[in-house]
């Protein structure tokens, strides 16, 4: 299964920290975790991710250590707060397993890897946060669930438009939270893969500065959400489950 956006998930089980005995982990036959040389280097794809899961195998190219968390622990970015440098260092982890395993086995395993190698140190608290909640709008959904089964994808089809295949709520619940930089929980009850199309266009001022680090889409978001597909998304305070770093290590373990 290829992964190129963070699953959008509340754990509910495995309040595991550095106080887990990670004996009780399984573990990779061979793994390699080294810094990516792109990242340092700047420019086009410096900062492009991609993450592979497969039977027995896995593969994280040019991710952060929050990104890996995010893998090993299935929480998103919002629920990780650490170092600054956990979101701007990036590194390459490639690991085998002996057999093929399921994906669950794969996070468990990776779960020991950055204990090992990154000497990873945490802690759970949960933290009252400010969310947006996203539901069915009156109506229904404006969209449909995709003809036969496959892999999400996104095509950009314009500055503010896009086409998303094979699409499940999570992932794009998933992708709203980094375009808002808030968590956004799902409650639509939605459980397919959904072909969705959205144009943002007609919403965007003509003198909205798009370089700045401030600015607020959210009300162009809901708009188009809910015009164009048929959902609505609202604000409110949400009891979240939080994963505080306790200490890590920049330079991983050497192979």
């Amino acid at each position: 299964m290829l992964i190129r956006t963070g699953a959008v998930c509340i754990l509910l089980s495995g309040w595991w920290g550095w106080a887990q005995d990670l004996g009780n982990l399984p573990a990779f036959e061979v793994a390699s975790v080294k810094p990516d040389a792109r990242a340092k280097m700047g420019g086009e794809g410096s900062r492009r991710e991609m993450v592979r899961l497969e039977p027995g195998r896995l593969t994280m190219l040019n991710v952060t250590l929050r990104r890996a968390i995010q893998g090993a622990y299935k929480v998103n970015s919002y629920q990780i707060s650490g170092p600054s440098w956990t979101d701007e260092e990036r590194y390459d982890i490639t690991a085998k397993a002996t057999d093929a395993v399921p994906e669950e086995e794969l996070r468990l395993m990776l779960q020991r890897l950055l204990a090992e190698r990154f000497h990873l140190q945490f802690h759970r608290q949960k933290k009252e946060l400010p969310a947006f909640v996203l539901a069915v709008a009156k109506g229904g959904p404006k969209f449909h669930e995709s003809k036969a089964a496959g892999e999400f994808s996104m095509q950009p089809t314009g500055k503010a438009t896009a086409t998303f295949q094979h699409a499940t709520v999570s992932q794009l619940v998933d992708l709203l939270s980094n375009v808002l930089k808030m968590p956004v929980l799902d409650e639509t009850g939605l459980k397919g893969q959904y072909d969705v199309s959205v144009d943002m266009s007609s919403y965007i001022p003509e003198n909205m500065d798009h370089n700045n680090p401030a600015l607020d889409l959210s009300g162009i978001v809901i708009a188009a959400l809910q015009e164009q597909l048929g959902l609505k998304l609202e604000s409110r305070k949400q009891l979240l489950d939080m994963l505080i770093i306790d200490g890590a290590d920049k330079e991983p373990v050497e192979n």
